[in-house]
């Protein structure tokens, strides 16, 4: 029988919020198809991604991005993959904001498995 006292668990969040202004957009429509393939890239790369704020703006969005993995390092790399997408001719980049949460949680022996 192994026993073992206390479990280190790293692990890192990293989170981007950004607001989006779509100059060109004269139509909700016009402005979900900019967002449909953002948010589908983002998820392509590990990211649960949402929709924020109001959403009958025509210009206007806001997303929410997170991404989780056991490394800083790993984190802080999509974290930088996706600012890249955030910056594109389609939308104005009106603000963005990035924050890497980490944690050394030790789990109690009662969770151990």
């Amino acid at each position: 029988m192994i026993t073992i006292e206390n479990i280190k668990i790293d692990y890192f969040i990293g989170m981007i919020r950004a607001e989006l202004f779509f100059r060109g957009c004269r139509t909700l429509k016009d402005r979900r198809g900019h967002l449909r393939s953002l948010k589908d890239r983002l998820y392509n790369m590990g990211f649960s991604v949402a929709q924020v704020g109001p959403s009958n703006l025509i210009q206007r969005a806001w997303l929410a991005a997170v991404f989780i993995s056991g490394t800083e390092a790993g984190v802080k790399r999509v974290l930088g993959e996706a600012e890249k997408l955030m910056y594109n001719p389609e939308w104005e980049l009106v603000m963005l904001e990035k924050d890497i949460l980490g944690e050394n949680e030790v789990l109690p022996y009662w969770e151990q498995i």
